[in-house]
């Protein structure tokens, strides 16, 4: 109901001219308030002029090779780096499927994610990176279960570096059942 009534006023240039002003932020504002009156008579100059300062976004849009050679930061979380993989392809041109991100996506990941995920297709991305999330939680409670089954005992001195073992010194003693052992001479 609101848009019928709003595309009356669709073709009135000059309300559009006045409400465009409230469509931008920031450095488009400050761009918007420095343009000359004289120059823009018509909707069409302004779209003409606006287009013509930031065409740039359009030519600088990554494009799918950028994508792909992306890499998860050493320090960076899954998610982290998703985020910041997401927020590069809203800008692609033309706009990525939601499958096409997940490969392309995967590729993108260090082997160890990689080899977890390759198999699996979500329907979403968002499930995806909660996929990875896991992984990731999963590597972090291995790593720590792992340093505390390496950490030295403290009912145990750890030999000290470049120090020798005595001679004669016993190792390892093994023996095996009488049973198994062959007779001298037969």
């Amino acid at each position: 109901m609101y848009c019928q009534r709003m595309g009356a006023y669709s073709t009135d240039e000059m309300l559009l001219m006045h409400f465009f002003q409230d469509s931008l932020a920031g450095a488009a504002v400050a761009w918007y308030t420095h343009l000359e009156a004289s120059q823009i008579r018509s909707w069409k100059d302004l779209a003409t002029a606006f287009i013509r300062q930031y065409q740039y976004n359009t030519d600088m849009a990554p494009n799918r090779n950028q994508l792909q050679s992306m890499t998860k930061r050493e320090h960076e979380s899954i998610k982290e780096y998703a985020q910041r993989w997401r927020n590069l392809v809203a800008q692609a041109v033309p706009p990525m499927t939601e499958r096409e991100m997940i490969t392309i996506m995967v590729d993108t990941l260090p082997t160890f994610y990689y080899e977890k995920l390759i198999g699996y297709m979500p329907a979403k991305f968002a499930d995806l990176v909660f996929a990875g999330e896991r992984i990731e939680s999963g590597l972090r409670k291995c790593k720590s279960e792992y340093a505390s089954n390496v950490a030295p005992n403290n009912n145990r001195r750890a030999p000290m570096v470049g120090t020798r073992k005595k001679e004669g010194d016993t190792h390892a003693v093994t023996t095996a059942p009488t049973w198994m052992k062959t007779p001298q001479n037969a």
